[in-house]
């Protein structure tokens, strides 16, 4: 897919546009961004690129990514300590942390603990007992967290209803974090039926209260969908048992929109609908979730449609595929396509023509928009920001120097 994207863009036309077009299409807020009510997130984002594969070594991992070098940063800066920065590491980037710069983060989640659904032991943990991430996290006072995830709807009904299975998790998850000597956990159930609301809780419940009480220092964190439709999150009930909350500020646009748009637009608007990061935290300080327990996960990828019109908005084709930053970044500085910035959503984007005239567009985040959403998040007090995931931009040392300006302090 790869290849054919390459030679699709060879002679790419330029198509001047911005949103102050005169042909723009009427946006109906009710239909822009429908997200699905038992939330899950795209393929990408929870398996990684090469998603099909079952590779059981970081080496296996590099070389289908061609990963050959590492780029190590000097580590100019420390993280500021009113500030939580928190990164993702699939099991699929390899060895992509050795070019990590851990004095910027306050915590690195390995993901994941891919849940059995009828046992509570795990499908799979890749390299989660033997990987150095951990070690090199640890050097730099980083915390190490085992993201536990378990997707869709028959999965987690048949989990959430069944304690034996939860009880085999706990103690599960009791070993592998006494193993690694890590700092907690990091829930990802995307897909949790309506029906099981309080069967969620109770599990989260008894989750923390048992971690607790083979190591009181463990940390429990919950990641938050973007749109929880079905009220799933129970917050006033679980809050005593959940040290942290990442938001999952992505995927407000995909695969399922009728129109291309912005992966993580910051604010509600006429033009890109209610859904957004702005609405979201609202919504979950609300529920009663505390500021400084909130961190904003934020998008390293974006998304490429096939639109009706090189206008925004533009009603979409088809969708074609998500990027990683670094593969965005390599599509249009090797073409040479224009990157342009929507103040409305803060977004970066990107409209040409393939060589058959059709009309593409793809929407990311990079230093510009990411700067401005790191601003709003500072202003809102909050406890800082996640990133989705680290070694997306493999190679390009922008995103982490603008963590160090918005988030570190220069070492004595």
């Amino acid at each position: 897919m790869k290849s054919k994207l390459l030679l699709s863009i060879l002679f790419l036309t330029i198509i001047a546009c911005g949103t102050d077009k005169k042909e723009k299409e009427p946006v109906n807020i009710s239909n822009t961004s429908e997200i699905s009510k038992e939330y899950t997130t795209s393929d990408f984002r929870k398996k990684g690129i090469h998603s099909n594969l079952n590779l059981t070594s970081e080496a296996q991992w590099d070389s289908i990514n061609k990963l050959k070098h590492h780029y190590k940063l000097a580590s100019k800066h420390h993280l500021r300590k009113e500030y939580r920065t928190f990164g993702w590491h699939l099991y699929s980037s390899g060895s992509a942390y050795k070019s990590y710069n851990f004095s910027l983060l306050w915590g690195i989640s390995y993901f994941s603990y891919q849940v059995n659904p009828e046992t509570g032991s795990y499908k799979n943990i890749h390299q989660w007992k033997t990987t150095a991430l951990i070690d090199s996290a640890k050097i730099h006072q980083c915390k190490v967290f085992l993201s536990v995830s378990n997707f869709g709807s028959k999965n987690n009904s048949k989990f959430l209803s069944n304690p034996k299975a939860q009880e085999t998790l706990i103690d599960s998850l009791t070993t592998l974090l006494k193993l690694r000597n890590a700092d907690g956990i990091n829930i990802d159930f995307e897909g949790v039926p309506k029906r099981s609301k309080q069967d969620f809780s109770n599990f989260l419940i008894n989750l923390s209260t048992k971690l607790r009480a083979s190591n009181s220092k463990y940390l429990v964190s919950l990641a938050l969908y973007a749109v929880d439709q079905n009220k799933i999150f129970d917050i006033k009930t679980i809050n005593p048992y959940i040290d942290i909350y990442t938001l999952m500020g992505y995927d407000y646009y995909g695969s399922f929109s009728d129109q291309a748009g912005p992966i993580s637009p910051l604010n509600s608007s006429i033009q890109w609908g209610e859904n957004s990061v702005a609405h979201s935290i609202d919504y979950y300080l609300d529920q009663g979730v505390y500021p400084n327990d909130l961190i904003v996960g934020l998008p390293y990828y974006g998304g490429e449609w096939q639109t009706k019109t090189v206008s925004i908005p533009s009603k979409t084709d088809h969708f074609i595929k998500h990027y990683s930053y670094t593969r965005i970044k390599e599509i249009i500085e090797s073409n040479h396509v224009e990157v342009k910035y929507d103040t409305i959503s803060s977004s970066a984007y990107s409209v040409f023509k393939d060589t058959e005239d059709n009309p593409r567009q793809i929407w990311f985040e990079d230093s510009i928009s990411l700067s401005h959403k790191y601003d709003w998040i500072k202003s809102k007090k909050l406890s800082g920001i996640g990133i989705w995931a680290l070694g997306y931009d493999h190679g390009n040392p922008e995103l982490w120097h603008l963590l160090a300006n918005k988030f570190g302090g220069e070492k004595e």
